[in-house]
């Protein structure tokens, strides 16, 4: 209620200082802190200010702007015309609602909408879009819940809520499964953070930067103002029509790991063939997120000063996009970059950020080393063996090494190389998963053995390691397991049987 009635005492104000009594609240109730950086009317430099709301009011006597910032300086309540907001400095915000409220202010956004309008229409159809294409990408979810908080947790300290009374979009992040080191800011505020992404970057700050630069595209509407303008340039029909065409037929087949996921421990892994028609340069282009450099410069200017803002540290923007141009070098790539267009525009961007070392954390990279084991999974299903083996060797260097990042690294040496080298290698690989597995036996590892054994001409061994599979799978079997874990029990036991009865005839 006293909010209320100060907003009426400063409408009264108005209205006797020759302002016409219609209003238009631009900006609802805010409360951003600052000085006056120089005297103010009878109001000397340093004297505290508080900015209430944004104000559009005509002056019957004055031709100018019409814009209006109602202030409360000593408990007086005055309005400060839009060109007198220079003599104003905005104190360091104290929450991420005011970081962001200040954000608006100083890009001028409350003025922006007025004059331009929120597209609300075209707000609506774009949800639309989104939801139906976030309906899609559900089947390349990564489904770990530990990751999924963390990264959610990141997200919740940066995100923008409560900025702007007309712009209802609810801000969320999902993990997506996909081999890419990609970040993407729907314009229906929902972001998607690929699994590459976290194996590419080393810290939390990293992560943060990232994250911060794709929101700030969000609160700056960088990708409604570029569908608007991209819309205008053809019938509604022809623009719409195509942007999930490519999708629509997609078959999201699912590629397993040689049928012994279930042994493994680890989820499916989406084949990437399927991720790369579901991300593909069509939609993000028609739904905004094709950047030009000034609205990438905008947004990661925000971008620091957010992160500087939550004690973070601002270079980690440089440090993710350094890692980030390193991926694609190593992919032999500079341009078609889904998310960034190409390296050029990468080193741009930190060349405006300014270069800075490259960040590690070890808590991130113990979170993520999961992950990693994950895409190394994702990239050897797919045949990309040096890829699957460069992510392993991650976590090797990382002392983050699991028993599964043992088998893919075997899988992937025995898929590229069949010599007494590699192959003596590869069973020292594997005596270290066991180690690792310790008593809790991983059946990959026993068929991995055995494959290898037979590749070294090892029938004997072979065989031995045979029969200790067998057992286990019994004992497997014995757990009481059901549907596709029994069905693939049966289909090992019969593989091992059909194999150690070959051997016994050699």
């Amino acid at each position: 209620m006293k909010r209320f009635i100060t907003f009426a005492i400063l409408a009264v104000v108005l209205s006797t200082a020759g302002f016409a009594a219609k209003q238009n609240d631009l900006s609802g109730q805010i409360a951003i802190k600052g000085e006056l950086k120089q005297t103010y009317e009878n109001y000397p430099a340093g004297t505290p200010v508080v900015i209430r709301r944004v104000v559009k009011m005509k002056a019957t006597d004055k031709v100018g702007s019409d814009i209006f910032y109602a202030a409360e300086i000593n408990g007086i309540q005055i309005a400060i015309p839009a060109e007198s907001m220079k003599t104003v400095t905005f104190l360091p915000p104290e929450t991420n609602q005011e970081f962001w409220q200040q954000m608006y202010l100083k890009q001028h956004l409350y003025e922006y909408f007025h004059q331009y309008g929120y597209h609300t229409k075209l707000r609506q159809e774009v949800d639309e879009e989104c939801r139906d294409y976030l309906y899609k990408l559900e089947d390349i979810g990564y489904e770990d819940d530990f990751t999924t908080s963390y990264v959610q947790n990141i997200f919740a300290k940066l995100t923008a809520t409560g900025i702007d009374p007309n712009r209802n979009e609810r801000l969320n992040v999902r993990v997506i499964q996909s081999p890419e080191p990609d970040a993407y800011m729907l314009p229906n505020g929902t972001m998607l953070i690929s699994t590459g992404l976290l194996c590419t970057l080393d810290s939390e700050d990293e992560l943060a930067a990232v994250i911060a630069s794709e929101m700030a595209h969000f609160v700056l509407d960088h990708q409604i103002n570029n569908i608007y303008r991209a819309e205008r340039r053809a019938k509604r029909a022809a623009f719409w029509g195509t942007v999930l065409a490519v999708t629509a037929e997609v078959a999201l087949d699912v590629a397993y790991w040689d049928d012994d996921d279930t042994a493994l421990g680890v989820s499916a892994v989406a084949s990437i063939g399927s991720i790369a028609a579901l991300l593909n340069v069509n939609v993000i282009n028609r739904l905004g997120m094709k950047y030009k450099n000034n609205q990438e410069y905008a947004a990661d200017r925000v971008a620091r000063e957010l992160l500087a803002f939550k004690g973070m540290n601002p270079d980690g923007l440089s440090s993710a996009l350094a890692k980030i141009i390193g991926f694609y070098s190593m992919q032999n790539r500079s341009d078609n970059l889904l998310r960034y267009g190409s390296v050029d525009n990468l080193r741009k961007r930190i060349e405006k950020s300014g270069e800075a070392e490259s960040q590690s954390s070890r808590p991130y990279l113990r979170t993520m080393s999961d992950v990693v084991t994950f895409n190394a999974a994702m990239n050897m299903a797919d045949q990309r063996y040096d890829d699957a083996i460069r992510l392993v060797q991650k976590n090797i260097n990382n002392n983050l090494v699991s028993d599964h990042d043992y088998i893919i690294l075997v899988k992937s040496q025995m898929a590229l190389y069949n010599t007494e080298e590699v192959n003596e290698e590869c069973a020292t690989l594997l005596w270290q998963a066991r180690e690792l597995a310790g008593d809790n036996p991983n059946l990959d590892i026993y068929k991995q053995e055995i494959l290898l054994l037979m590749r070294m001409n090892k029938q004997a061994k072979a065989a031995s390691t045979l029969k200790e599979y067998l057992g286990l799978l019994s004992r497997y079997q014995k757990q009481g397991v059901q549907a596709e874990d029994e069905e693939w029990a049966n289909k090992e036991i019969n593989w091992a049987n059909q194999l150690l009865n070959k051997i016994s005839r050699l």
